[in-house]
């Protein structure tokens, strides 16, 4: 099932320092329990002399919830990461955070901050995206008029927009599938019923926000 909620573009990351322990997160989009749990597995090899990895994912909407405080006090680290990831109103997302520890105990508040603070730093630089189903589209013009078909694209949201020049032009385009209609209509009205697009397929893809 496709979810439709915000979810990361790419994978972002952060690093503080707190009391000497260095706390390193790492924020990724994942589509399957699957893909969370690799991700997981690949910080724990990248960081085996740290002293924990720590981790929660929230997928498809809150069907799938998992956290992990990795030997930390219960409750001190993978339920604050998981936390902030419902209050940010996010899905398909795992976060982990990497602890060096540093000598000196930071009590179960000084671990909540910690982690959750981290695990914030990642999400605060991330750029958030949705999956939604985008038809890709096709239009043939002539030169004269690419400039003006080109604008109108813009103007409604298109994306991708890619043209390749011979004889004619052919402008490839990506749009939100719920619009492909209305743009259509919108090319063949402004060019005297001269152009049309045509819908060459559907995709799901993570497209900004906006």
């Amino acid at each position: 099932m496709m979810s439709n909620g915000i979810t990361l573009l790419e994978p972002s990351s952060a690093e503080i320092v707190e009391k000497k322990s260095r706390f390193i997160a790492v924020a990724e989009p994942v589509r399957s329990e699957a893909e969370a749990i690799a991700v997981i597995e690949r910080e724990r090899k990248k960081h085996r002399d740290a002293r924990h990895v720590c981790s929660a994912y929230y997928l498809d909407n809150g069907r799938t919830v998992r956290a992990n405080d990795d030997g930390e006090p219960s409750g001190t680290a993978g339920i604050p990461i998981l936390d902030l990831i419902k209050k940010r109103g996010l899905t398909d997302v795992v976060i982990t955070v990497t602890r060096y520890f540093g000598g000196i105990l930071l009590g179960a508040p000084g671990l909540v901050r910690a982690y959750s603070a981290s695990a914030k730093a990642a999400l605060d630089c991330a750029a958030l995206g949705r999956y939604s189903t985008v038809a890709h589209m096709l239009c043939v013009c002539e030169y004269k008029d690419f400039d003006k078909l080109k604008y109108l694209l813009e103007t409604m949201n298109a994306d991708n927009i890619t043209p390749e020049f011979a004889e004619n032009v052919a402008v490839s385009f990506v749009c939100n599938e719920a619009d492909s209609e209305a743009i259509a209509l919108k090319i063949s009205e402004t060019f005297s019923k001269r152009l049309n697009a045509e819908m060459l397929g559907l995709s799901d893809e993570l497209v900004p926000l906006k």
